[in-house]
């Protein structure tokens, strides 16, 4: 909740260069009323709209870094995951450290930790799921100080592509600014919470779902929290932070939204009311739904 800026580093290699110009990509992390290549607003928008109006987040865009080395040397599988972007990420820091970037414009915590390092490299990913460069929200093996004051650690990673969609570099977002959750089976035994929600398949990249009840509530998104008793009317509004929530105890609990195939939620696969079992202790790789092993977030069937 509040005014973010994060760090947008464009990063290019020998032999793949960026096809998209910063200032395109500075629209799509900003401006208001974006809706190039059919997108639903800016990374902006998108994450104000969730929020009803409590989170706003903007990226200052650099221009493109040129890699070390060729793609392939980043994207190689037989090297341990993450330790390829990791120095990718280090080498453009550095470039910016030494072409006196001003890193004071960037939010950061209580111990000077930068709150969003966004690195967007250019073309397709060209690796398996956790090998290489595969898209994900991580934190560098050693902090990295860029100036008095602010110093980097988190980080996501997103292929450009051809075109800027916003599902991906959104739901890495809501992992790396947000503390979300992902909310499908790494196991893929299950579907998790499908398209109900970003942190699992999202519907459509241009126009992703919305984050769901449960991670609303927690983000301090919740625009009104009705508590469910017996023998009560109540009402939800569609397209608001607008919950119901009917507790076993702190971390147990279900809760109530409205959602409906419209705007942020038009590729939604059914509509009404979502009822969410949470359990904050548990884990969406736990599909076997015992009493002591539940997922951290389901969605109630219909029937």
């Amino acid at each position: 909740v509040g005014n973010y800026v994060g760090l947008c580093l464009l990063v290019q290699f020998p032999d793949v260069s960026g096809t998209i110009g910063q200032n395109q990509v500075h629209n799509f992390c900003n401006q208001q009323g974006y809706n190039l290549d059919g997108n639903n607003g800016s990374v902006y928008d998108y994450f104000y709209d969730n929020s009803d109006g409590k989170l706003h987040y903007t990226n200052v865009v650099t221009a493109y870094y040129t890699a070390k080395h060729n793609r392939v040397y980043y994207t190689d599988p037989a090297v341990a995951y993450g330790s390829r972007a990791r120095e990718l990420i280090l080498e453009g820091l550095a470039h910016l450290k030494t072409q006196g970037f001003n890193f004071s414009q960037l939010s950061s915590d209580s111990d000077d930790y930068v709150y969003a390092l966004n690195v967007f490299y250019a073309g397709d990913v060209v690796n398996n799921w956790a090998e290489g460069l595969w898209p994900h929200s991580w934190a560098l093996a050693t902090p990295y100080q860029a100036a008095t004051g602010k110093r980097f650690s988190d980080y996501q990673i997103t292929n450009m592509g051809t075109q800027l969609t916003l599902g991906t570099f959104c739901h890495e977002n809501g992992h790396m600014i947000c503390d979300f959750p992902d909310l499908y089976d790494y196991g893929y035994q299950s579907n998790g919470v499908g398209n109900y929600c970003l942190m699992c398949a999202g519907g459509a990249d241009t126009n992703p779902t919305q984050v769901n009840a449960y991670l609303k509530y927690k983000a301090g998104w919740a625009t009104g929290v009705t508590p469910i008793t017996g023998e009560m009317t109540a009402t939800v509004t569609a397209g608001k932070n607008d919950f119901g929530l009917y507790a076993k105890n702190a971390s147990e609990y279900f809760i109530i939204e409205n959602r409906q195939q419209q705007k942020r939620d038009t590729s939604l696969p059914d509509a009404g009311l979502a009822i969410w079992h949470v359990d904050e202790l548990g884990s969406n790789d736990n599909e076997q739904m015992t009493t002591p092993q539940h997922y951290e977030c389901s969605l109630e069937q219909a029937d």
